[in-house]
């Protein structure tokens, strides 16, 4: 894969309808890079390194179909990237390859009857939420970065919003897919609820992250607008005491919207801002849906939270953790200031090693690190997932951090993994987890991977690099 390629690629694509093609440095650069904290390094220490030797940015489709089938016939390396939004380094590019922007393709289709909305790849959470505001319904998918997330890159992610406890993950909410295929063929999903018609090909997709073919179009559940939205707020003695009550309630059958619980230390700054006493843990409950079956949420939730200790604070706190939901700053400004780096790494793990889990990963972490915040917010009835915050300043420079950042991250996933938790929850491998995902699926559940991703890409053109396939 050289620069003839790329420019016989170039000239192709030029020619056909519904495509964009950008090629003017400050165009590439604009492109370049996601959230990866080592892209905030990159860009402080000189020449960006990884810049692409174009962007494509189909209108439809068919563009994205014709796109791909030169690339192929090229074998030009081609990586599909939504709003930038990623943590992982899924979306990086280098000079001999082709970045397929999808933000244009935004079409919009709500089905009442059905509960389902269609909508392109391209459109974000945000603009998604609006236009179903509009008619009267809600997809419930609220991550931090529903401002940038599109749909294709959290599908593409198998990704999650805060409201996940009632509404699920992307992988729960996505109902059919529309991708196309390195090559240029189209598959589309049946639109059915349920199929037993041999494997589920929606799934092979979602998690993919652009290594088997391009998402375009995405059905997802969407619901009516809740009757009731209800905010609580507790403090629990200790972290373990939260997670059992959780542990019980969840297994009961209560779906609060919201399940938000922080641990000793990250609850300092929450119980300061509220003008609670100091020690224990905070926990952010939100309820929504109708106000029959909210208010009986209620009462299963907090009588399980009464069970262990917990004191009730009424509606403040989780309607100060819902204003400010999507605040990424206090990460963001760490970034920014030389010989920094910070990262959120979320992994998920059985009830039993969940704990363990967290205690191990901060453990590991707090000898390189000024600050590891933790927190827990997405639960299910078999297990967990916490999200570990850390912070590192080296006292030197960007490369200094840069390589802060890459011992902080392989010591959270070893710990992770060493005390019964896996690689990711939600943000997915890029090329920066990918080392481990022999740990996570063994070598035989890796070689099945390969040997799809060889089956439907045998030129390698689709994402080279992610997934470690």
């Amino acid at each position: 894969m050289g620069m003839q390629e790329l420019d016989r690629f170039i000239a192709r694509v030029r020619e056909l309808p519904g495509l964009e093609v950008l090629t003017a440095q400050e165009d590439l650069l604009l492109s370049a890079h996601g959230t990866y904290p080592v892209e905030y390094k990159w860009m402080r220490q000189g020449p960006y390194p990884r810049v692409p030797g174009a962007v494509v940015r189909p209108a439809d489709t068919a563009a994205v179909s014709a796109a791909l089938r030169a690339a192929s016939d090229e074998r030009v390396a081609v990586i599909p990237v939504g709003g930038g939004s990623g943590i992982v380094g899924g979306t990086m590019a280098e000079a001999r390859q082709v970045l397929i922007d999808t933000r244009l393709m935004t079409s919009f289709s709500l089905e009442p009857d059905n509960c389902t909305v269609i909508a392109g790849c391209g459109l974000t959470c945000a603009e998604l939420e609006e236009r179903l505001g509009r008619r009267g319904f809600t997809a419930g998918q609220f991550p931090q970065s529903a401002h940038s997330a599109t749909l294709g890159g959290m599908a593409a992610t198998r990704a999650v919003g805060t409201f996940s406890s009632r509404y699920g993950k992307m992988d729960d909410m996505v109902t059919g897919l529309e991708v196309v295929l390195p090559g240029g063929r189209i598959l589309r999903t049946h639109p059915a609820p349920k199929r037993s018609s041999g494997p589920e090909l929606m799934q092979l997709f979602l998690g993919s992250e652009g290594t088997l073919g391009v998402i375009t179009e995405v059905s997802m559940k969407v619901y009516r607008v809740p009757e009731s939205r209800l905010f609580r707020t507790c403090v629990f003695p200790d972290t373990a005491s939260g997670l059992r009550a959780i542990r019980r309630f969840i297994q009961d059958g209560a779906r609060p919207a919201v399940v938000r619980l922080y641990d000793e230390t990250e609850s300092v700054e929450w119980l300061s801002k509220l003008g609670l006493p100091p020690g224990g843990c905070f926990l952010v409950l939100v309820f929504e849906g109708p106000d029959g079956l909210v208010r009986a949420e209620e009462e299963l939730t907090l009588r399980a939270c009464r069970g262990e200790g917990a004191r009730e604070h009424g509606p403040d706190g989780a309607a100060l953790w819902f204003e400010g939901r999507f605040a990424t700053r206090k990460m963001l400004e760490y970034h920014r200031t030389r010989g920094r780096t910070a990262d959120a790494v979320e992994v998920a793990a059985p009830w039993d090693r969940i704990e363990t889990v967290w205690r191990g990963m901060r453990a590991a972490l707090l000898p390189l690190c000024t600050e590891v915040d933790c927190h827990f917010s997405h639960f299910y009835h078999t297990g967990a997932s916490v999200y570990v915050i850390f912070y590192a300043d080296t006292g030197s420079d960007d490369a200094a951090a840069e390589l802060r950042y890459r011992e902080c991250l392989k010591l959270a996933i070893d710990a992770s993994l060493a005390h019964g938790g896996n690689v990711s929850h939600h943000h997915g491998i890029g090329r920066s987890k990918a080392a481990w995902m022999e740990a996570e699926h063994g070598p035989a559940g890796l070689e099945v991977l390969r040997s799809i991703k060889r089956a439907l890409d045998p030129h390698g053109i689709m994402n080279p690099g992610v997934l470690d396939l």
